[in-house]
């Protein structure tokens, strides 16, 4: 896949009242697609072109994948059905390309117009190079939620590959391409085909034509796993030497090669379960290996990769004067030991800031303001179901970080030196169990209130998967984005670290503020301000404390 020949941004812009649904005329040959301008070319496959377009109605950038083979037939109206239904059940998944529009051409072509993915895809990237454990496993894990969320819906995908994994334009995996998808019905066996299979990534069973089913495309993420983390499949030699077909149906029996170097021992298990060759054998589905990628996440660390996951970007909207209105508190998620993945109706991200502010040297490199939302969210909009990533404006005192302070807490002024700090207490004391770990009485013991990172750490980028955010921390003398101005502890009725119940713990509204970040020294006045929590496994734990962080650049 190449990139976009022209980019979308310096598309004109175009009335919307005078287009309605004709095509518009075409330059080169390019189809004419109700409602969307076509721009240039992103690539071409098989059967279909990719095409980056405009749609007219709202200036936006969008891709249009047009199909070379014609509706003249009962098998290809099935397919494409297929696809159209399968993308639209889904589409609203954080990990799933977004549906737009569909329709036929004049020539009887079908097209799909989706969301321009800028960012390429999984095999643009590992074309550079294998991919660190932890990056890898971060971007498999999103893209194996949204698997999971196909499964959920009886929908099989069944081309699973690093081709069909884009990076959108905030860097969220989007799976892709659900051109040979089996949908599943009660009382009905999946089709089985193989009008479509690629070699690399097909499951072993797709060669012996058995039915579909989950496992099969848990196979296939597993290899994609494999792939990311060695920089060649797992039917391919070490050199990247393809095997011939002959050779991979000879090994279809034969358990996966997992002696690679480059695969950490700590994956290993993880591997050999979902690239087992008997399907009973793998996970379930792609919700479980998602789980099984957290896990494993948890354990490796953070890498050096910002992954976007669901969430909602926060900016609290500055006010000439009064006091700020209160942020409605989020609905409490689920209880931990549900252990419940991520939910396909989960929101979708929204903009980041770009650049450097005016009146500031641009001293940022790209991604450094990743957690800047670029449009503030009316306070009784809600928020997705797919948690919030917490990002505020500092702007004035009566309207900081997501709750109204007048005074910073004695947190946001002890002494560096300090890893733990029992809780917020000029109006954070006063929160009811804000002391306290959730389900405890009396002082925690020091590991349970010890935060995620202590005060005057410095952070790598965020990386915020569903709807949990962790960030790697680095030397000072380094380059970073973030640095820890205050720590504290949860309140007691708070029921998970994750963004969500972040986002409403009482503690944190107190803690977070301005004035603690001006009081520490660490931030500059137009930074801006979020919050770590314990990760899942550091909750499982017993740990409650929080790290109140500022960007730095």
């Amino acid at each position: 896949m190449s990139l976009p020949e022209h980019s979308p941004s310096s598309a004109p812009t175009y009335d919307s009242q005078s287009l309605g649904q004709q095509p518009i005329a075409q330059p080169r040959g390019w189809p004419e697609v109700p409602g969307v301008r076509i721009v240039g070319i992103v690539g071409r496959g098989g059967f279909a072109t990719v095409y980056e377009g405009v749609q007219l109605s709202m200036s936006r950038p969008v891709a249009v994948k047009v199909d070379s083979r014609g509706l003249d037939d009962e098998r290809n109206r099935r397919r494409y059905m297929r696809e159209v239904s399968a993308t639209s059940r889904i589409s609203s998944h954080p990990h799933v390309i977004s549906l737009i529009d569909t329709g036929v051409l004049r020539d009887g072509r079908p097209f799909i117009v989706m969301e321009l993915c800028p960012g390429g895809s999984l095999a643009d990237l590992v074309e550079r190079g294998p991919i660190p454990a932890p990056d890898a496993v971060a971007l498999v894990e999103a893209a194996a939620s949204a698997l999971g969320a196909g499964h959920a819906a009886g929908i099989l995908h069944r081309d699973v590959k690093p081709g069909n994994i884009l990076l959108d334009a905030f860097g969220a995996p989007r799976l892709t391409d659900f051109g040979i998808a089996s949908i599943t019905r009660e009382g009905q066996d999946p089709t089985v085909t193989l009008e479509c299979l690629t070699p690399d990534f097909a499951a072993p069973e797709a060669f012996a034509m058995a039915a579909p089913a989950p496992q099969g495309d848990v196979w296939s993420m597993g290899a994609v796993l494999y792939t990311m983390l060695t920089g060649h499949s797992p039917r391919r030699r070490a050199t990247g030497r393809s095997l011939s077909l002959p050779e991979i149906v000879e090994g279809l029996k034969s358990p996966i090669d997992l002696g690679d170097p480059r695969v950490p021992a700590l994956l290993a298990p993880l591997l050999a379960r979902a690239l087992d060759p008997d399907p009973a054998k793998r996970h379930a589905d792609g919700t479980a290996l998602a789980r099984a990628l957290v896990e494993a996440r948890e354990a490796l660390g953070d890498g050096s990769l910002t992954v976007s996951g669901p969430r909602a970007a926060l900016l609290q909207a500055r006010r000439p004067q009064g006091p700020a209105a209160p942020v409605p508190r989020v609905p409490s998620p689920a209880p931990v030991d549900a252990r419940p993945g991520p939910p396909p109706g989960a929101a979708p991200s929204a903009s980041p800031a770009m650049g450097a502010p005016s009146g500031r040297p641009a001293r940022s490199r790209p991604g450094r303001r990743i957690a800047a939302a670029a449009a503030v969210l009316a306070v009784g909009a809600g928020l997705g179901a797919g948690g919030a990533w917490l990002a505020w404006d500092r702007g004035s005192e009566t309207t900081t970080a997501i709750g109204h302070s007048s005074s910073p807490p004695a947190t946001g002024a002890e002494p560096a030196d300090r890893r733990a700090a029992p809780a917020a207490q000029d109006g954070a004391a006063g929160a009811a169990g804000s002391t306290g770990v959730a389900g405890s009485s009396g002082a925690p013991e020091t590991a349970a209130s010890e935060p995620p990172h202590p005060k005057g750490a410095c952070l790598a980028g965020i990386t915020s998967i569903s709807g949990q955010s962790s960030a790697r921390a680095v030397d000072c003398a380094q380059s970073h984005s973030w640095r820890v101005f205050a720590v504290g502890t949860l309140d007691a009725t708070t029921v998970s670290g994750s963004d969500d119940s972040l986002m409403a713990d009482a503690v944190v509204r107190k803690t977070c503020t301005s004035a603690a970040a001006e009081a520490s020294g660490y931030a500059d006045d137009d930074a801006k301000l979020t919050v770590l929590g314990p990760s899942e496994a550091a909750w499982q734990a017993g740990r409650r404390g929080f790290s109140c962080l500022a960007s730095t650049g």
